[in-house]
C-alpha cells in the first residue's frame, strides 16, 4: 500500500516537471514566472543544482544499484549533453559539458551491463 502511494507520488512529480519543462521550452518567460525563477538568480540556483546533483550521485554510488546508477547517470548524461548542444549552438565553449555528458553515459552503460 505504502510503495503504491510512494509510486503514485514519484508519477505525479513527473507529470508536474514534465509540464514545466514543455512550458519552458515553448514559452520560456510564462514558465519561469509560473515556476517564479529570475534569470538574475541563475548563479545560486546553478549552486544548489549541483550540491543536489552531487548529492543525488553520492546516495547512487553508496547504494551501489545498477538501476538506480543508471537512471542517475543517464539522467547526468542528458543534461551534460544538452548543455553542451546550447552552448555549441551558442558558438561558446562546450567541449567539458560534451565530455561530462559522454563519461556520464559510459557510466550509464556500465551499470546496465552490471545489472545484466
Amino acid at each position: 500500500m505504502l510503495h503504491d502511494l510512494v509510486q503514485i507520488f514519484g508519477w505525479l512529480v513527473a507529470v508536474c516537471l514534465g509540464v514545466v519543462t514543455l512550458l519552458l521550452a515553448f514559452n520560456r518567460q510564462t514558465g519561469l514566472r509560473l515556476i517564479q525563477h529570475r534569470a538574475e538568480m541563475l548563479p545560486q540556483a546553478m549552486l544548489v543544482r549541483y550540491g543536489a546533483l552531487t548529492l543525488l550521485a553520492v546516495i547512487g554510488s553508496w547504494i551501489g544499484t545498477p538501476v538506480f546508477l543508471f537512471a542517475v547517470l543517464i539522467a547526468f548524461s542528458a543534461i551534460g549533453f544538452g548543455d553542451a548542444f546550447i552552448y555549441r549552438r551558442a558558438d561558446l565553449p562546450f567541449r567539458l559539458h560534451l565530455i561530462v555528458g559522454g563519461v556520464a553515459l559510459f557510466g550509464a552503460l556500465l551499470a546496465l551491463i552490471a545489472k545484466s
